[in-house]
């Protein structure tokens, strides 16, 4: 009985005896943003931003002129031989785990983005659920933007994309795209922009102004904030939102403006005579926050005809961004191939599958849209 004693004290000193692989803070960079960019020579350029502890706090923010990080960055064949030679520079260890902003420069995206994804699921430290971003020029341009409400400009632009106004994308959500058939990948676009854009001194603030389009790998082109929210009404993901109509002079002058209340869409593929048809069934409830028209909204034949006139201009522009997809960019980042795989997996293996590139381009799909004025305020 005194062996056995002796060994369950020495098995609970082995297991209750701390964290022998510790690292204190005081060792370690603790890095809050990832930037990346081509370099010369077909180099990368590894960019980080790093916290400098003594600098944060809850009373500190960016306004008072002090930033709570500095920048470092090294080049390299890729990720990882310029994450070796930035580690040579500073001394510390560098700590991936708190990032949550992925930032990747244009050249680069344009040559492709694989081998980054890869890094951010095959490395155990950077998180999967960090925010993929796309920027036009270089990523680091855009990582030592001063911010305006934080102490940490990583935290403007995570805070930016969990308000959801455009499109959010994690790396894992990203990789997913890059690995199912029948959808193509797409980004936020993020950019700096002064806060009051008729002064040239003005602060500069972070801004999420559309989307990056990608083919397989590689970004082919932009999307503006409008066409954004066509891809996000399509895709059933769009979940906020004011929507304006103008009233033309002879019909009332003037705007009105809603509030999106609901927004929902399904997309159905159907196959009749071994022809394949797309239909995009959009529904959107409003909200009426402002009007600046002659309109009566107490008025049901006026709410009705309103309700058509938006529900025309809605099907319009989503399908003018559809047809600008289609024949500019020729990438389905819709997922309407994968939509067919899950409504016809035989055809789609054994008919669409080999040349859905193709046939995504030329493809017949139908817009429709119905829109509801549900509240419409205490003032008509």
């Amino acid at each position: 009985m005194r062996a056995i004693k002796v060994v369950l004290l020495f098995i609970m000193t082995v297991i209750l005896g701390g964290c022998w692989d510790r690292v204190e803070v005081n060792d370690i960079a603790i890095v809050t943003a990832i930037g990346l960019d081509l370099y010369e020579d077909d180099k990368l350029r590894l960019s980080l931003q790093v916290a400098i502890p003594s600098k944060l706090g809850p009373t500190l923010s960016g306004g008072n002129g002090e930033s709570g990080t500095f920048i470092i960055s090294e080049t390299g064949a890729n990720v990882s031989d310029a994450y070796n030679n930035l580690q040579e520079k500073i001394g510390r260890q560098i700590f991936f785990s708190q990032s949550r902003v992925l930032l990747i420069g244009e050249d680069l995206a344009k040559e492709g983005v694989k081998q980054i994804v890869d890094f951010h699921t095959r490395y155990h430290e950077p998180r999967i659920n960090s925010f993929i971003m796309i920027t036009k020029g270089d990523a680091l341009k855009v990582l030592k933007a001063k911010p305006v409400l934080e102490s940490i400009a990583s935290e403007e632009s995570k805070e930016l994309a969990k308000l959801g106004k455009g499109i959010t994308i994690y790396v894992r959500d990203f990789l997913d795209m890059l690995l199912t058939d029948g959808l193509e990948p797409i980004a936020p676009h993020y950019s700096v922009t002064s806060l009051e854009e008729s002064k040239e001194d003005s602060e500069k603030g972070q801004k999420i102004t559309g989307a990056a389009v990608f083919k397989d790998e590689k970004l082919v082109g932009w999307l503006d904030s409008f066409e954004t929210r066509a891809i996000l009404w399509i895709q059933n993901k769009l979940n906020k939102g004011i929507i304006t109509h103008h009233i033309p002079k002879e019909n009332g002058n003037g705007n009105i403006s809603g509030q999106i209340i609901r927004a929902e869409s399904k997309i159905v593929p159907t196959i009749e005579n071994g022809d394949l048809k797309i239909d995009v069934n959009i529904i959107t409830e409003l909200k009426v926050i402002e009007n600046d028209s002659e309109l009566n909204l107490n008025d049901s034949k006026v709410i009705e005809d309103l309700q058509k006139q938006m529900e025309t201009e809605l099907i319009d522009k989503v399908q003018q961004v559809l047809i600008k997809v289609q024949k500019d960019y020729q990438s389905d980042i819709f997922g309407f191939g994968q939509r067919v795989y899950k409504e016809y997996p035989y055809e789609w293996n054994n008919k669409y599958k080999q040349n859905w590139d193709e046939l995504f381009t030329q493809l017949d799909v139908s817009i429709n849209a119905k829109v509801y004025l549900r509240r419409v305020g205490l003032r008509m």
